[in-house]
């Protein structure tokens, strides 16, 4: 097996960095491509074209089956159940009841979920829930909202849905196909190894996945029906940002302060479409999701679609809460 990663780091730059007491105690380097609809580059920093794993970034893509099918309209689905297919929620108690509307309206329960086990991301519900003596189920997962929507599909058109994660599943090939046509890849050259939920994940260049996001918020450079079912995506994680995320996310902050749909993904990838007409896509090489948000808010600021009163700066503080250093981006 011939493995690539000297080859990612060699064509990154520094994106970010930690400074303390003057100096630079660390950086973070990357990739970061802005395209419009077309795949064309509008600025670049670092290699756009080197393959990135979506990972959760795909979401709203994965999603698109449920109006693609007409399960959506079919389930009588709102936009909060649209919204939660998409998400990398927090498992607070609006992700868990909209989790559980979609798996109710499509006659599933939740022991159908095969998302795996982690407790919910947002620190005082997992608290809570300790505390209670529950333990952590995949309801309670950051990706039960996918799993749900895929499950909902699979309802909807009479498919297995013991199976559904596998990549030879009907679903998963229609999902590849989606993927395929959003970021401007053949099929065949997408590497589809499992992501941590146990769905397939996808490698594209960091082009494609600007380029998917500027079709996702626009619909340009689609085919009619796949550009609908973009707009319908879009729509719903517009409308209800929390959904997506959750308390102090970044993917609901900014989804709630400006125009973009944004969202992020596991190893530090990020990629935002403006209904301008651009699509931006950022990788962080060592997967360090602190420099995320500084690289992310640096980046959009440029492009117009800045956060009022943030500049991308991070402050870093330590063990008492005394501000020790910044995150500075750089690009």
């Amino acid at each position: 097996m011939r493995l690539r990663g000297r080859a990612e780091t060699a064509d990154d730059v520094p994106l970010v960095v930690l400074t303390r007491g003057g100096l630079v105690e660390g950086v973070h380097r990357g990739r970061l491509v802005v395209c419009d609809a077309s795949g064309a580059i509008l600025e670049a920093a670092g290699d756009p074209e080197f393959p990135v794993y979506l990972r959760s970034s795909a979401k709203p893509f994965q999603a698109m089956p449920l109006v693609l099918s007409g399960a959506a309209d079919a389930l009588g689905l709102g936009e909060e159940e649209l919204a939660v297919a998409c998400a990398s929620h927090n498992g607070e108690q609006e992700h868990l009841a909209a989790v559980r509307s979609l798996l109710r309206k499509a006659g599933l329960t939740e022991e159908a979920l095969q998302s795996g086990v982690h407790p919910p991301l947002h620190a005082p519900v997992a608290e809570e829930l300790a505390r209670s003596g529950e333990r952590p189920r995949p309801l309670h997962g950051n990706c039960s909202g996918k799993h749900a929507g895929m499950l909902a599909v699979c309802a909807h058109q009479g498919w297995d849905t013991g199976s559904y994660r596998e990549l030879t599943h009907p679903l998963q090939r229609w999902v590849l196909e989606i993927v395929a046509r959003m970021c401007g890849v053949e099929r065949e050259n997408i590497p589809v190894p499992r992501d941590g939920c146990g769905v397939p994940t996808f490698a594209v260049p960091l082009r494609g996945l600007a380029a998917g996001f500027a079709r996702l918020a626009t619909g340009r450079e689609l085919p009619d029906r796949l550009a609908e079912a973009s707009l319908r995506i879009r729509e719903a994680m517009r409308s209800r940002p929390f959904m997506v995320a959750g308390t102090g996310r970044l993917d609901t902050a900014l989804m709630q302060k400006t125009e973009l749909v944004v969202k992020s993904g596991a190893e530090a990838v990020f990629a935002a479409g403006s209904p301008e007409g651009w699509g931006v896509a950022l990788k962080i090489s060592d997967g360090a999701s602190r420099a995320v948000r500084p690289a992310a808010v640096a980046a959009l600021g440029r492009l117009g679609a800045g956060v009022p009163g943030e500049r991308g700066l991070s402050e870093v503080r330590n063990l008492h809460g005394e501000p020790v250093g910044r995150l500075i981006p750089l690009v």
